[in-house]
């Protein structure tokens, strides 16, 4: 057990309960939103999760961690991390109740994962429910982030009931191609877009190619991922945009290019990652591709038509993706 490990989890013993020995009171899946939630390092974590009493097992989660110079923005969501739910003893008689979400971001290790400590089993009784902090005894976090990534405690912030979870959303993801510099770029954020329609952003214009994603925060099935956006630095000959929706190739461009490559958020829209290994994408979902210049203005386009894919290739461009076919998304299908 590592050191950093040690300081939230330090004499940590799981209480393995019998199957429906938590929750029998009152079998429901509750919705549970963070509020203030706070690191010891000024950073906050936002969003929400379900916890079904009947099952003991958390059923959605989209929580977005900010990040520091030592730390990169993380957002959980089912498709880059898994969750746990438990009764936990730390420095016995200790005891209180934990959601755990272990992600899977390619750092190595034990990955990134975040602890959310509560006195008990949240059963609806409290509509709002305050998270445990720092443990004298222990000498540590009940509640931190921890552990590839530097460890930092939550030093306030509570679980708050609401009715729903958040509401599946959907945007458009604009395409634009600046014939000068024959750079592609994409956002669906609405400013951005605006500023690119209206020429604040000069020489840029829509190719017409667009695809739905999820907007940040929405629900979403098991495979959804946020999507990273890094910026090329023109000190390093760059002015492009990269994205990607696999955790490990987001961790990898600031590992590897970090000098040449600044992030510029962990997610600027949601989606789902095809199968690693067939590039096959979720039922009710298309396939995206994506292609590189391979030129040293390195620059990446995005797009779901096989027709434009193999005009790029004639042109020279590489493709990039998972499978045979080299999917590197799986946008929202439309009619």
């Amino acid at each position: 057990m590592t050191t950093q490990r040690k300081l939230w989890t330090r004499a940590a013993v799981i209480l393995v309960l019998a199957a429906g020995a938590l929750g029998q009171a009152a079998a429901t899946t509750r919705y549970w939103m963070l509020q203030d939630v706070v690191f010891t390092d000024g950073r906050v974590a936002v969003g929400s999760f379900g916890y079904d009493d009947a099952t003991n097992q958390v059923t959605f989660w989209n929580i977005r961690i900010s990040g520091s110079s030592a730390i990169l923005p993380f957002t959980y969501l089912p498709g880059d991390s898994t969750s746990w739910a438990g009764l936990i003893a730390e420095g016995l008689p200790s005891q209180h109740f934990r959601y755990i979400f272990y992600a899977n971001e390619g750092s190595g290790g034990a990955e990134r994962e975040l602890g959310l400590s509560v006195p008990a089993e949240p059963d609806g009784t409290s509509p709002t429910i305050a998270l445990l902090t720092f443990d004298p005894v222990v000498g540590g976090y009940f509640s931190a982030e921890c552990c590839s990534v530097p460890t930092r405690g939550i030093s306030g912030g509570s679980l708050v009931l609401v009715p729903f979870p958040p509401p599946v959303g959907l945007v458009d993801v604009i395409e634009f191609h600046h014939a000068a510099f024959d750079h592609y770029f994409m956002t669906a954020d609405p400013a951005e877009i605006d500023k690119l329609d209206n020429g604040y952003f000069q020489g840029w214009a829509r190719t017409n190619y667009r695809f739905k994603a999820y907007a940040i925060g929405s629900s979403g099935g098991s495979v959804m991922n946020p999507t990273c956006r890094y910026y090329g630095l023109p000190s390093a000959g760059l002015d492009s945009h990269f994205y990607s929706a696999d955790p490990a190739e987001c961790y990898r461009v600031n590992r590897d290019f970090g000098t040449q490559w600044q992030i510029e958020s962990d997610n600027v829209f949601q989606i789902d990652l095809p199968d690693r290994t067939t590039g096959a994408c979720p039922a009710g979902t298309s396939a995206v591709y994506r292609v590189f210049n391979n030129r040293q203005d390195a620059n990446h386009r995005y797009m779901t038509n096989t027709a434009v894919r193999a005009q790029m290739e004639a042109a020279g461009w590489i493709r990039e993706g998972y499978g045979p076919n080299a999917t590197i998304m799986c946008a929202v299908a439309t009619p």
